[in-house]
């Protein structure tokens, strides 16, 4: 559905659209594993194994949903003890932001610490399943979905996983944006020419100042 960047001084920003996934999802997590239902098949993620999925090919952060839940890969290849300890630590704020106005682009900021540092991730709900779309957005019991699953990936191999609860302020404003998405015109091109526009303009940490930050419940 969309991809993302890493906030690493080191390493310039790349922009681009991934792909779709309409597959089905629901999880428990405990321990090192969680496991999920994928078109009734029962697949299990395990930390040191590798991911039972399709993973991104270089470094990147992409946004997929599965079912009713959003789902980030971050593919850290290369990773290292300190990235892998803060991402164990959690970020304790994240920025919600819609861009554009011909081609609305729903951007994701989570302010992991370092040196995991910031990702962006966006998504388009163009490229999504219109019934799994439909039901994320009208939800049978009414209850608004709002748990984000991540996933931290070395190459093919699963590093840690986390489940993290969002505000549900943070999700209305999330729907509002699909809602727009799915009624515009635009095409999977006009995406990533304006999702390439917008970060050639701004780094990780700029759309988190434009955006709406919230914080981690407890926090």
């Amino acid at each position: 559905m969309g991809k993302g960047n890493r906030n690493k001084n080191r390493r310039r920003r790349k922009a681009c659209s991934g792909s779709a996934s309409n597959s089905a999802f629901s999880a428990s997590q405990s321990g090192d594993s969680v496991s999920s239902q994928k078109n009734a098949t029962i697949t299990k993620y395990a930390v040191g194994e590798r991911f039972p999925g399709p993973v991104p090919s270089q470094e990147s952060v992409v946004m997929e949903m599965w079912g009713q839940s959003l789902n980030v890969l971050i593919q850290f290849p290369g990773l290292s003890r300190g990235e892998l300890a803060a991402f164990k630590q959690g970020f304790k704020r994240y920025t919600y932001l819609e861009t554009g106005t011909n081609v609305p682009i729903a951007n994701w900021i989570f302010e992991f610490p370092s040196p995991h540092n910031p990702i962006d991730c966006n998504f388009d709900a163009r490229l999504v399943n219109r019934e799994t779309i439909t039901n994320y957005l009208n939800p049978a019991d009414g209850e608004l979905a709002n748990v984000v699953y991540f996933f931290l990936l070395d190459g093919p191999i699963l590093r840690a996983q986390k489940m993290v609860g969002i505000h549900t302020d943070a999700v209305r404003l999330f729907h509002e944006t699909i809602r727009k998405q799915l009624k515009s015109s635009y095409n999977p091109t006009d995406f990533t020419l304006s999702l390439s526009n917008l970060h050639s303009r701004y780094s990780t940490w700029d759309l988190a100042r434009l955006g709406q930050s919230f914080k981690m419940h407890g926090e």
